[in-house]
């Protein structure tokens, strides 16, 4: 083979291989979720953004088989799921785990994921409030779970995942006087042996 032929051939590879690889980006099928947590003053609100078919149930739930959550398969099937989700997601505020007063999925309409929103009915400001996730046990063991947590105008960041299943969340700090810092929360993880 001549030079040319050579390059073009080198050429073409790179193109199909850069080709596949952002068609898989594009529809991705990370292990990822995004977890939201806030405070108020009366409640802490939960907010999971998940892909639905990373769930081991999702074959069954998927009657259409379109790789998606729609609306008729959540009024049949998103109460069952709803629970499996909340069972792996255990909240906790100074040490005391407390229940989701009402909880629901529903679908994003412009993409593949799904969002579970709880609502608990608890009194967390000034306290510790804690997040444990074991959504590996229904979704993959490389699951992982970015947290972002916001209480009192201050935002804390953790990753759960099979290794650090739970993050703990200082109650924000006093606000700084004018002119000083304030040295910012940081999340802890426990690490699992």
């Amino acid at each position: 083979m001549d030079r040319l032929h050579l390059l073009c051939f080198r050429l073409l590879a790179v193109t199909l291989a850069l080709g596949s690889a952002s068609a898989r980006v594009e529809g991705h099928t990370l292990p990822i979720s995004y977890l939201f947590v806030v405070t108020d003053v009366d409640f802490v609100h939960v907010e999971l953004s998940f892909n639905p078919f990373e769930l081991g149930i999702f074959s069954a739930v998927d009657t259409n088989k379109n790789g998606r959550l729609d609306p008729t398969e959540v009024r049949s099937q998103g109460e069952g799921i709803t629970r499996l989700l909340l069972e792996h997601l255990t909240v906790t505020v100074d040490g005391k785990k407390i229940t989701a007063e009402t909880a629901g999925i529903s679908p994003e309409a412009d993409s593949h994921h799904a969002v579970l929103r709880a609502h608990y009915r608890v009194k967390a400001h000034g306290k510790a409030v804690a997040i444990e996730s074991s959504l590996q046990k229904v979704t993959s063991s490389s699951h992982l779970t970015q947290v972002k947590f916001l209480s009192g105008g201050e935002q804390q960041l953790a990753q759960l995942d099979s290794q650090s299943g739970k993050a703990t969340f200082k109650p924000a700090g006093p606000k700084p006087a004018a002119g000083k810092s304030a040295e910012k929360p940081q999340s802890t993880e426990t690490k699992k042996p």
